[in-house]
């Protein structure tokens, strides 16, 4: 039975990739199949990868603009995007569109870059610690040049909540 006005999370949750970095991209929608099958509501996934032609950060924004009206069409209330730039252009697909983000369109991004929080709204996002990413890959690369085996880290990322995202209720 459904109660008025009890929040729970987003019932179809949606993805938008980056094909030009297949790695990365194929560690984040990983991540976020595991979101999904540890019970995180969504009645099945629901993706989209921009072409991996795109190369550019630029591209992202237009990925981000374009990739849009899939999920839409797929009911999606709430999109995690590859990274920032891909969020920025959902952002601004919204505000193009009239979609009132966080009130009918969840969205965040990967990175935390510094241009997410000036966003309107403010992006929610994914911090990485940049700092600690680049002393590994300077360990790694050392590593490389004395030839001794090179550990592959995978550092603990944290959320950074903000305004782009809110909960949805059972009424909705």
């Amino acid at each position: 039975m459904a109660v008025e006005g009890r929040t729970v999370n987003h019932r179809a949750i949606g993805y938008i990739g980056a094909g030009n970095r297949p790695k990365s991209n194929r560690r984040r929608l990983e991540g976020y199949r595991d979101a999904l099958a540890a019970g995180a509501p969504g009645g099945g996934e629901r993706v989209v990868i921009a072409p991996a032609e795109d190369h550019l950060h630029t591209d992202d924004v237009a990925a981000g603009q374009t990739l849009l009206v899939p999920l839409l069409n797929a009911g999606v209330s709430a999109i995690f995007c590859y990274n920032d730039m891909i969020a920025i252009g959902v952002l601004l697909a919204c505000r193009e569109q009239g979609i009132a983000v966080p009130n009918e369109l969840s969205v965040i991004g990967f990175d935390d870059i510094d241009i997410a929080q000036y966003m309107t709204p403010p992006l929610t996002t994914i911090h990485q610690p940049k700092a600690r990413l680049g002393r590994a890959a300077m360990r790694m690369l050392l590593d490389l040049l004395d030839e001794r085996p090179v550990q592959d880290p995978v550092l603990a990322a944290t959320l950074v909540q903000r305004a782009s995202t809110a909960e949805r209720s059972l009424s909705e």
